[in-house]
């Protein structure tokens, strides 16, 4: 049995009854309910517009990081991506704010710690979060225009979705060919072999929701007037749902919400229901995807067999389906996980496993990647239903699950506002009651009763009436070494197909609309419409949390809601010789996989989650504030019950001293297989990252030590490691001897340092006796090692860009450059410098121009790398030229402004001033040993800087013979760089 824990349950609740009596009528919306919910310390209102139907949800909280969103059901009705453009489109110009591209304008003319536009499924919404009341006000007016009264122009929509355009806009000899923001989006997204899969499952399982975002071979056939009609049908009022969340007075937002809504009657709803394909007996769908260039050539299938489950608006059934998919599917104990990845048939679960429910349907998909055939992966997973079936679960199991759930409800997070309207969206727009999402305490306590009378049943009912003897249906994708090849003709052909279509007047107005469309991007605006916060907002002095230390402790007292935080970190600068660096994140990861001498990691994992939050440990190296040298960090954190943190420090001790690498050498092979089969999906996502990260490790010693750890040469040992698996011999000399020798040279108490984060002194004292008992089990010292951090070698300059090859549609650039330490004055500056060349310069040319998904420049206060990059671009080439121009726009002192200057400041003082959830607090100071006198001077220095700091700066630090030049992505012809193929 589960001990459901009691809340005070008149939290709040007198005082929400007064502020909204339901029947209440509230600036023409009706309070028509209210749901006080004390375990989460809410209380939710919902509200109905009696003109419009439009419906508002208010999330009411003691809560100063407040929430805003309008959302839209947008069913799609192909797969041009109309309703991804348009979610761009709205936000290039509005009739209250007639200016280019307000949003990304806004982004440093508010104090804002997030701001998006998103399209999901079948829904898109536009939410942003910030603690300023102007602010808020600002944004909520901005997003309110954006999506009601957009201006849609022809060229936004050509500029945001696609266009055929010369390649020199201003030579009409030059070839013709496809740009836009969205379209190369897109293209980058089709790079990721894991969203390829996911896409193609979804058309083939769930055709009518079509592809929302965008299939680059449908996208070409979007016109200009489909957008307008989208728009038209579905930016609606009637099919608006709202949403706010915080402490700020409602009574503004729906104020202002009636205003917009005048002029506005009601809809009825058209939105259809859309389901995935009926079967009434097994149906199969193979396709080719992209070859891994990390998995071996016999590996390259993925394939997934899927089952219907009910529908998300029954929310204790599809409760039920995710603790059972749980259980099935997460961590070392289950069932699938054993049969079909620790048992060696695949490399890892597929993208799309797990339990769906953010559709108008559920569904549950098991499904694997990096495998040689499918039938045996079908044989094994019909196998498994049948032993679920035949065998109960284990109540410590269960009793694990719910624990978690419990946690995570106390764990406070700084976005929680953002979270909540993530997980109720999806649902709302389906007909799902977002009330009955916020019924946490209420749905364990059903799930209790049932569990304590029907048992295992309760899971295997749902096994027999969705999944045993039911239609399934199972989605193949096999790697083809020409799919890249494929992709680039089929965009070829498309291409000249309308070249075709067009006659010499059609190709002049290409040609001028061309030219029209760069003028346009060129033209300095007014933007005096649009709101700003003024740089007054910004509070001089920063706020602190304060710290006490002892024994090499730090102590942070906060409202942690009963959950002590442990971190424990030790220095590891003089203890690893140079050459198992590499090997030290698959050290950190194998102590959370493996298990020991005596144990199954399994057994242990189940422990962890009965008994605690989570541990977890890791490896990071950060440069010292003062001086920049490199800092190389073994870390372990922990979470728990107040109570139980006893138990952190038992299983910190076991992972560090027991972990058996001989014993578990099968299951340290399934890991470096899982890492493996994950990589190159991760350098498509963040590819600009690792070109950056690339760059840097030329540049200092800390940042080459963070590509061995983190970049692009993990991930090629990680490419050889797991080529050397089926050679036990080779595999004991290359990779278990080598975590063998780092466990004797980690282990050992001297140089470690914790920061306990809790609600009393007395739960501090605890932990602090707790902490000596752990360190007294620890070797006093470990193995001595001679090499010293220090003297890690920064990568050679090759004095020409580096091209790190991958079969991806799109590339990524970067070009970094040499900063200072972080309490160094000129860092201030810099960190400026690059928020004013992204919005003033960088963003216009190598987004709004080149076409790129992103492009900008970011200074890294902390290790001191000044870089600029692009992200999903289409013209690598044309973006290095353009980082390459910097200096000499700089030099043209009429370019900026101290308005610009003030902008600039706003927006870094976004992440700056950030909301913070209470296990962050002070915690800048236990991983990167900046103080608070640190930050302050940072924060005066950031708020002092001028005009000529800005151009001293650049004169001084962005020096061409300093810089390195790296581009991730395909073969670049003609182009004399050195190539690395990963």
């Amino acid at each position: 049995m589960f001990q459901i824990r009691n809340y005070a349950t008149k939290y709040a609740q007198s005082r929400a009854l007064r502020k909204y009596p339901v029947g209440g009528v509230f600036h023409g919306y009706e309070v028509k309910r209210l749901l006080p919910v004390p375990e989460l310390k809410l209380t939710a209102v919902d509200l109905l517009h009696n003109q419009t139907g439009s419906q508002h949800l208010h999330i009411d909280r003691d809560d100063n990081n407040n929430v805003f969103s309008i959302g839209f059901k947008t069913n799609p009705p192909d797969s041009t991506g109309v309703p991804h453009i348009l979610e761009h489109t709205t936000l290039c110009g509005s009739h209250k704010y007639p200016v280019r591209d307000p949003f990304f304008k806004m982004l440093n003319r508010s104090l804002a710690n997030f701001m998006n536009a998103m399209t999901g499924h079948d829904y898109t919404f536009y939410p942003f979060a910030t603690t300023n009341e102007t602010d808020f006000a600002n944004l909520r007016d901005v997003y309110l225009d954006a999506t009601l009264n957009p201006l849609l122009n022809q060229q936004d929509f050509l500029q945001e979705g696609w266009r055929l355009e010369h390649t020199k806009v201003d030579d009409p000899n030059s070839d013709i060919g496809f740009k836009g923001v969205v379209y190369n989006e897109m293209k980058g997204q089709v790079s990721n072999a894991n969203y390829y899969f996911w896409i193609k499952f979804q058309e083939s399982y769930y055709p009518s929701l079509n592809n929302s975002g965008g299939d680059p071979t449908k996208m070409t056939d979007l016109q200009y007037e489909d957008l307008i009609s989208f728009h038209r049908n579905n930016y609606h009022p009637s099919n608006a749902k709202t949403f706010t969340y915080g402490n700020f007075d409602l009574n503004n937002t729906l104020q202002r919400l009636n205003k917009e809504y005048q002029g506005y009657g009601r809809r009825g709803s058209k939105k259809r229901e859309l389901l995935p394909i009926q079967m009434k007996e097994d149906v199969s769908v193979e396709t080719e995807g992209q070859v891994d260039p990390m998995l071996p050539p016999d590996k390259q299938i993925k394939t997934s067999v899927t089952w219907i489950c009910g529908k998300p608006e029954d929310t204790y059934q599809t409760f039920l389906l995710k603790i059972l998919g749980n259980l099935l599917l997460d961590g070392h104990s289950s069932p699938f996980y054993q049969k079909l990845i620790e048992s060696g048939l695949a490399y890892d679960f597929s993208v799309n496993t797990g339990v769906e429910s953010q559709t108008a349907a559920n569904f549950i998909t098991i499904g694997v990647q990096g495998c040689d055939e499918v039938d045996s992966i079908y044989e094994v997973i019909n196998k498994v239903w049948e032993e679920v079936l035949q065998n109960p679960f284990e109540e410590s199991r269960i009793q694990a699950i719910i624990q978690q759930l419990e946690l995570s409800k106390k764990d406070q997070r700084a976005d929680f506002g953002l979270q909540l309207l993530y997980s109720v969206l999806p649902g709302w727009v389906n007909k799902t009651d977002p009330f009955d999402s916020l019924l946490f305490d209420e749905t364990l306590e059903r799930f209790q009763e049932d569990w304590a009378t029907k048992g295992d049943n309760l899971f295997k009912d749902l096994i027999k009436e969705f999944v045993i003897s039911k239609p399934v249906f199972k989605f193949t994708m096999k790697g083809s070494e020409t799919f890249s090849q494929k992709l680039d003709a089929e965009e070829q052909e498309r291409l000249e197909r309308k070249l075709k279509l067009l006659d010499e007047e059609d190709k002049k107005v290409i040609f001028e609309r061309g030219k029209q469309l760069q003028e346009l991007q060129d033209l300095k605006e007014d933007l005096s419409c649009l709101p700003s916060l003024q740089i007054s907002a910004i509070p001089r002095v920063s706020k602190t949390y304060p710290l006490l230390e002892k024994d090499n402790v730090l102590n942070r007292i906060t409202d942690t809601n009963g959950i002590t935080y442990v971190r424990g970190k030790r220095l590891l600068n003089h203890h690893i010789p140079r050459e198992l660096y590499p090997f030290l994140p698959l050290y950190a990861d194998s102590l959370t996989n493996l298990g020991t001498s005596t144990e199954e990691f399994s057994t242990i994992e189940e422990q962890i989650k009965l008994h605690t939050g989570g541990v977890s440990t890791r490896v990071s190296v950060n440069p010292d504030a003062q001086t920049g040298k490199p800092m190389l960090l073994f870390q372990v954190d922990g979470w728990a019950l107040n109570s139980k943190t006893d138990h952190i420090f038992k299983f910190w001790k076991k992972l560090l001293c027991e972990t058996d690498f001989h014993k578990h050498k099968e299951k340290l092979k399934v890991l470096i297989r899982s890492l493996a089969s994950s990589n190159t999906a991760s350098v498509a996502e963040t590819g600009h990252a690792f070109a950056r990260n690339f760059g840097a490790a030329h540049l200092s010693v800390t940042k080459a030590i963070n590509e061995s750890l983190n970049g692009i040469e993990q991930l090629q040992l990680i490419n050889k490691l797991s080529q050397c698996l089926d050679d036990e011999a080779l595999f004991e000399k290359e990779v278990v001897s080598k975590l063998v020798e780092l466990q004797s040279y980690i282990n050992g108490s001297s140089d470690m340092k914790f920061m306990i984060t809790s609600d009393s002194q007395v739960q501090i004292d605890a932990v602090h006796q707790q902490i000596t008992g752990f360190l007294s089990s620890l070797p006093k010292d470990s193995k001595p090692c001679d090499f010293y951090s220090e003297n890690y070698s920064m990568l050679e300059n090759p004095g020409k860009p580096t091209l790190l090859q991958f079969p991806f549609q799109v590339h990524y650039t970067a070009k970094c450059y040499p900063g200072v330490s972080y309490t160094h004055p000129d860092g201030a500056k810099l960190q400026i410098l690059s928020n004013m060349l992204t919005h003033k310069y960088l963003h216009r040319e190598i987004r709004e121009k080149g076409g790129a998904y992103g492009g900008g420049a970011t200074y890294s206060a902390l290790d001191g790398t000044f870089s600029f990059y692009s992200y999903r671009d289409p013209h690598a080439l044309n973006s290095l030229s353009t980082f390459d121009s910097v200096p000499e726009f700089i030099l043209n002192k009429s370019s900026w402004g101290e308005p610009d200057l003030n902008e600039a400041k706003l927006s870094v003082f976004q992440q700056v001033d950030s909301p913070m959830s209470a296990k962050n607090e002070g915690t800048i100071l236990f991983h990167y040993d900046v103080t608070d006198e640190m930050k302050q001077r940072r924060r005066e220095q950031l708020l002092d800087v001028n005009l000529n700091d800005i151009h001293q700066v650049a004169e001084e630090y962005l020096k061409q013979d300093k810089s390195i030049a790296s581009i991730v992505g395909p073969e670049i012809p003609n182009f004399d760089a050195l190539v690395q193929t990963v």
